[in-house]
């Protein structure tokens, strides 16, 4: 194995899939960063020689030196990519119809911290492991929600507190690109599409266009091949240079 991936949120959802999928290449080894291990009965199968979990809580900054540490000592000592994918969506930032002015600070605060603050200094935390790696990949998971021109052109689609701070972390991965690209660092602003899981908005899961496996299959051949050309900017599916829900 020559290949160590760390993906948060692995739980559920795309997190899991992200695991299973790159599971799947016996040259990867899978770091899999969840709250509370005893209880991610999903990922609990996946767990052996090629993945591993570390207890991790995202919202405990002071906690992440620790945390890359854990990771360090159970990935030899470095991360050739890095998958932010642990997010929240919570208040009227998970309604297609309540608008921004029945949004609270609470939901604010909340997604602003797991969303943006948590993955930006997550990702500084293990930045001397990654470039200790061959990729230097960083993928943060953000939405179509979050694209200016996207928003603009489907206005009824809501979710506003939700929808910023997928746009916070697009402009973060820009501005890591910025400072980190001549260190040949890879960030990529990665949107998988609007997908059957509990973050699909107001339990609306079951109309979603796209299944987990069909969705992380198409990010994963994004990621394989992505080069710097394409680190510090959106993408969705498969290299689209677009917000796409499918």
């Amino acid at each position: 194995m020559s290949r160590t991936i760390v993906v948060t949120g692995a739980a559920r959802g795309l997190g899991l899939e992200w695991v299973r999928q790159l599971s799947l290449d016996p040259q990867n080894f899978i770091v899999a960063v969840v709250r509370n291990p005893s209880t991610s009965t999903l990922l609990q199968p996946l767990l052996g020689p090629k993945v591993v979990v570390v207890k991790a809580d995202l919202e405990d900054f002071d906690s992440f030196p620790q945390i890359a540490a854990e990771i360090a000592k159970v990935g030899g000592g470095k991360i050739d990519v890095l998958i932010n994918n642990a997010g929240v969506m919570t208040g009227a930032g998970a309604s297609f119809s309540d608008g921004i002015s029945k949004s609270t600070p609470a939901e604010w605060d909340n997604q602003f911290r797991i969303n943006v603050t948590a993955q930006v200094f997550f990702t500084l935390a293990l930045l001397p492991l990654l470039e200790k790696g061959t990729e230097k990949k960083v993928v943060n998971v953000t939405s179509m929600l979050g694209d200016l021109t996207y928003s603009a052109e489907n206005p009824h689609l809501q979710f506003a507190s939700y929808s910023a701070s997928k746009a916070g972390i697009t402009m973060a991965n820009l501005k890591f690109h910025n400072e980190f690209k001549e260190k040949g660092f890879v960030f990529l602003a990665l949107n998988p599409g609007w997908v059957n899981t509990d973050l699909a908005g107001e339990g609306m899961g079951n109309y979603a266009p796209l299944q987990v496996d069909d969705s992380i299959r198409q990010c994963l051949s994004f990621v394989n091949r992505a080069t710097a050309e394409h680190s510090g900017k959106f993408w969705s599916l498969d290299g689209r240079p677009e917000a796409v829900v499918q």
